[in-house]
């Protein structure tokens, strides 16, 4: 099956690496070896949307691809670059909320007006600074989860960014302001096509310019350092971060689609 999607294509990145990409039949299973329950990171990725009557169907498939008992989500998404929603009601009555992303695609960078002459962008490099950038994301965790599970998840991940970085894959950025951390992001590559990854400012420091200045200049190290040709973001449509990167030169391309149930008594 060839993926039309931008978005799930790059994410392909990371599983070949960590996990596994399995056609079937009627899907592809994405799996995440070293973190089972990260809910984007291990799921069903069929060719068309859900239809009527595809709810138990699809639940089935689920947990027959993912037999691992302490697994306490379900992802199901759909390879569609315009967002297509034929029948989600069901699904959504079920308990799955719907994630509806824009794919922003970059051949080169602007610079954006509300740049920040005081930030200083460099390489994460050190344990130390590894550990602070940990710190910044579980700040900037959903309140679906507790803060506990989301430093255990960026933990786990970012021993998977490591991983790929000291194997020439990518590079993880930070944001200095008067010699603190402030913010940062990972840049992962396939050949010549770039992905960012959680991208995270502290909450103390937002509004300042510093994610726009941080997207900038690490981009513009990603063309002319890593010799990418093009980059990738991934956001939430209605969420202001998708503005930034606009600002940036990032232009919406496809839209990503899918549906995600979780049990929340495992916050």
């Amino acid at each position: 099956m060839k993926i039309k999607s931008l978005g799930y294509r790059t994410d392909f990145i990371f599983n070949r690496f960590d996990g596994s990409i399995e056609e079937k039949e009627n899907y592809i299973v994405v799996k995440t070896k070293s973190n089972p329950n990260y809910f984007w990171g291990n799921l069903l990725l069929y060719k068309n949307p859900p239809q009527i009557g595809d709810l138990e169907k699809w639940k089935l498939d689920f947990h027959k691809e993912f037999t691992n008992p302490n697994i306490y989500h379900i992802t199901l998404a759909w390879d569609s670059i315009n967002g297509d929603v034929t029948c989600p009601k069901e699904f959504i009555l079920d308990g799955f909320e719907l994630d509806n992303s824009v794919v922003l695609v970059a051949t080169e960078v602007i610079k954006p007006k509300k740049l920040n002459i005081d930030i200083e962008v460099r390489l994460i490099k050190t344990e130390e600074e590894f550990k602070k950038v940990i710190k910044i994301q579980t700040r900037c965790g959903g309140s679906h989860l507790s803060r506990d599970s989301w430093e255990s998840f960026y933990n786990v991940q970012m021993k998977q960014y490591k991983k790929m970085i000291s194997q020439g894959l990518g590079n993880w950025f930070g944001a200095y302001l008067n010699k603190d951390l402030v913010g940062s992001l990972g840049i992962f590559n396939d050949k010549e096509v770039g992905r960012f990854q959680i991208v995270s400012t502290d909450p103390k420091h937002q509004r300042k310019g510093i994610c726009s200045t941080l997207v900038y200049k690490s981009a513009i190290f990603a063309f002319e350092k890593m010799k990418l040709t093009t980059l990738v973001m991934v956001a939430d449509e209605e969420y202001h971060a998708a503005k930034i990167y606009e600002s940036v030169g990032f232009k919406a391309n496809q839209r990503q689609i899918g549906l995600c149930w979780w049990d929340k008594s495992r916050k």
